[in-house]
């Protein structure tokens, strides 16, 4: 084990995968559950993008990804449709299933982050001076009228 780089968890469920055999108390059940944990680390974490969701999805199976998927909070969910679509309106991804069903259509390529569409032709800005009925209102009106009891 001391020949293997990477960190020692690493090294260590390397060496848990290498000596199955040996620990016949670990089913297989028990590698999914580590292998959903590390999944769900993954989709929470910051900086995922679309191609490392498939990736990950491919990685670990359609199964470990879809529970992984399903069993995310709900804040989780929209910030992981969000990192993947930046665009996304906030009632398509309102609650933890339409969050996970906007992640599966962006993974599938049905639907793509979306650009925001450019504004119609502005008007130039105009280079008239401002007039007093342009300058900001003063909304401190002074101590006194914070006063209270006078």
């Amino acid at each position: 084990m001391s020949g293997q780089t990477g960190s020692r968890g690493a090294g260590a469920l390397a060496a848990l995968l290498e000596n199955n055999d040996r620990f016949g108390k670990l089913a297989d059940r028990d590698f999914a559950a580590a292998a959903g944990l590390l999944v769900r680390k993954l989709m929470i974490s910051a900086g995922q993008t679309r191609d490392d969701m498939i990736f990950l999805r491919g990685a670990v199976g359609q199964d470990i990804f879809e529970s992984e998927l399903k069993s995310l909070s709900a804040y989780h969910a929209r910030l992981l449709a969000r990192r993947l679509d930046k665009h996304v309106d906030d009632y398509e991804v309102s609650t933890a299933g339409a969050a996970a069903a906007h992640i599966r259509k962006i993974m599938s390529g049905e639907a793509t982050a979306t650009k925001a569409a450019p504004d119609a032709q502005e008007d130039p800005p105009e280079d008239t001076p401002p007039t007093d009925d342009d300058a900001p209102k003063n909304t401190y009106f002074g101590r006194k009228s914070f006063r209270t009891g006078n």
